[in-house]
């Protein structure tokens, strides 16, 4: 008899871990489906301003182009990153179920008490890897030698580098035996406040930006 019970209960197990999956692969597809569509909506945007925008252009034109570029490429910069991290631990297997209800662009729960180390990392290394890969697109696949890419590119770069600046020093103190949860608590509590000391990229995006505009 226990047999037969220990048996149901583990078929029980089974099938709710299947309709989990089941679930947490649906919800992955809608998410997939709205960021893509942002994404597209965001570079399509981009790329019709960069064919309309010839060295006379009005100021307002010119004024758009370099807004698209700013706005666009922090919501691009912003997926890379959740994508980078949701790949990193998705790879790693870390347990990581889609939001059912999501709030921004956030998608998915890491579950740190119940994930290991190296899957905390696998994940955190991921979301810089994202972004870095989003400033080698808009170097190598996008038109260049204009406002429009300026400011993408500006602001794609700023953002990396301030996703390096808060990130890497949490992966060093996670790699050197910290709690991967409280290392990220005062790693908050330390830039909360900074201003311009936690933006190095932001400076830096401003500075690249100034600089292909002259060219």
């Amino acid at each position: 008899m226990s047999d037969i019970t220990g048996e149901a209960a583990a078929i029980s197990a089974e099938t709710d871990k299947q309709g989990q999956a089941e679930r947490d692969f649906a919800r992955l597809k809608t998410v997939a489906f709205q960021h893509g569509g942002a994404a597209t909506a965001v570079l399509a945007l981009w790329l019709s301003l960069v064919g309309s925008i010839s060295e006379d252009a009005s100021f307002l034109v010119q004024l758009v182009a370099v807004g698209s570029g700013f706005f666009g490429g922090s919501l691009l910069a912003f997926l890379a990153h959740e994508w980078g991290h949701f790949a990193g631990a998705r790879i790693s297997g870390a347990i990581s179920p889609v939001l059912k209800e999501r709030r921004s662009f956030f998608m998915f729960n890491f579950k740190t008490a119940q994930n290991t180390r190296s899957q905390f990392l696998a994940m955190s290394i991921g979301g810089p890897t994202g972004n870095w890969l989003l400033v080698l697109i808009v170097l190598l696949a996008l038109p260049w030698g204009s406002l429009a890419h300026a400011a993408l590119l500006a602001t794609v770069l700023g953002v990396a580098i301030n996703v390096c600046v808060f990130e890497f020093p949490v992966i060093a103190r996670v790699s050197h035996g910290s709690d991967p949860a409280e290392t990220v608590e005062a790693r908050l509590q330390e830039t909360r406040g900074q201003g311009l000391q936690s933006n190095f990229g932001l400076m830096t995006g401003a500075l690249v930006f100034v600089l292909l505009a002259l060219l």
